[in-house]
């Protein structure tokens, strides 16, 4: 898997939202990428540090670690437009993880999420009853998105939907049809529907990147998108904080390291 870190300490926060437990932006920066890059171990894997305008302190925090590491100047709306041009150079099969600088991982996250990608063909299947309503949805050809957090607005009485839940090896996984830019995908995903990606950069629409890429019932020329339950990262913003881990931990834990 290669992982791009995109990553930038001017801004706390583009929507103005709280950050958890006290966190100013570089020891929020600091919490997440250690987290990312500690569980990262568990599996073959190549991580890509984007920065934009870092402070020279990021950068060499940054220089501590085995990763390839850049820092320019770009803006939030360019600098997803780098991660894709990172992506669309490598290999067709190979699984790309786009992550933003603000989400705590856990320890086991990508041990899990490697064994649902291995194990793909034969979790991800549906009953023959459910043909009509899951038309063309082909396990093992299916794109399929993989997003780690599990936001606590998918259990609110107005938002709860019905979807499709499976199960892999270690954890079960609920379809979800709206995310944002940290995701987990296969270059050739990316590549179909780079005009929708590259589009979706500008102003950073997550909404209409959702919108466009993912099936609901029917799944012709759509990615089926996943989140594991209970999550296995968080966005570190006050409102939207994965349910049912203790996140204070893990966030004391790597602030330590």
């Amino acid at each position: 898997m290669h992982i791009i870190f995109r990553t930038c300490d001017v801004v706390n926060a583009v929507n103005n939202s709280p950050r958890p437990f006290g966190l100013d932006k570089k020891n929020l920066i600091k919490v997440c990428f250690k987290s990312l890059y500690y569980s990262a171990q568990a599996i073959p894997h190549t991580i890509t540090v984007l920065g934009d305008k870092l402070s020279s302190e990021m950068v060499d925090f940054f220089n501590d670690y085995n990763v390839n590491f850049s820092n320019g100047s770009y803006g939030n709306d360019e600098s997803i437009r780098q991660c894709l041009n990172i992506a669309i150079g490598l290999p067709e099969n190979e699984w790309v993880y786009f992550c933003e600088d603000d989400y705590l991982h856990q320890p086991d996250a990508f041990r899990i999420i490697a064994n649902l990608i291995a194990e793909k063909e034969t979790a991800l299947k549906l009953p023959a009853a459910s043909f009509i309503k899951s038309k063309f949805f082909n396990p093992g050809k299916t794109a399929i998105v993989l997003f780690p957090p599990d936001y606590p607005d998918r259990y609110l009485e107005k938002d709860i939907q019905q979807h499709f839940i499976f199960h892999s090896s270690d954890c079960h996984w609920r379809q979800v049809n709206n995310i944002t830019f940290s995701f987990i995908t296969e270059v050739k995903t990316i590549k179909k529907h780079l005009p929708v990606f590259t589009k979706a950069s500008v102003g950073a629409n997550d909404g209409f990147l959702s919108r466009k890429i993912f099936g609901n019932k029917n799944f012709k020329n759509k990615a089926l998108c996943l989140s594991p339950l209970p999550g296995l990262s968080t966005h570190m913003h006050a409102d939207t904080m994965t349910p049912l881990v203790d996140w204070e931990a893990l966030k004391n834990h790597y602030l330590t390291l």
